[in-house]
């Protein structure tokens, strides 16, 4: 439960492709890696918060539609992979680890209001 008393749940894992995309339909918001799950959440029309982490924006695979949220950090070490599967080079993941929950709490209001 957010605060709130809103309802936050993830579903990572738990369903299939068609059932994935049904949720998403459904879902408020979606707050989502640069994944697969974020392009199918733009593709059904469902507000993102996308954090982009080792990936960058400027490599085109953005959130396409306005109501979108890009969360990164600009680092001198990004991007270190073009498809976010390396690890860390220097150990240290703060690409992502500095997105703050708030930000990403912020981001989700202003999507739903």
């Amino acid at each position: 439960m957010a605060e709130g008393g809103r309802a936050v749940a993830s579903a990572a894992g738990e369903f299939s492709l068609q059932e994935t995309g049904a949720l998403l339909a459904r879902a408020r918001v979606v707050v989502s890696g640069d994944t697969g799950v974020m392009h199918m959440a733009t593709g059904v029309g469902t507000p993102v918060v996308a954090l982009f982490g080792p990936t960058v924006a400027q490599f085109g695979f953005l959130p396409y539609h306005a109501r979108a949220a890009v969360l990164e950090r600009a680092l001198d070490c990004r991007p270190c992979s073009a498809t976010g599967t390396a690890a860390c080079p220097l150990g240290h993941h703060r690409c992502l680890a500095d997105i703050t929950p708030e930000e990403v709490a912020a981001a989700v209001e202003r999507l739903v209001a």
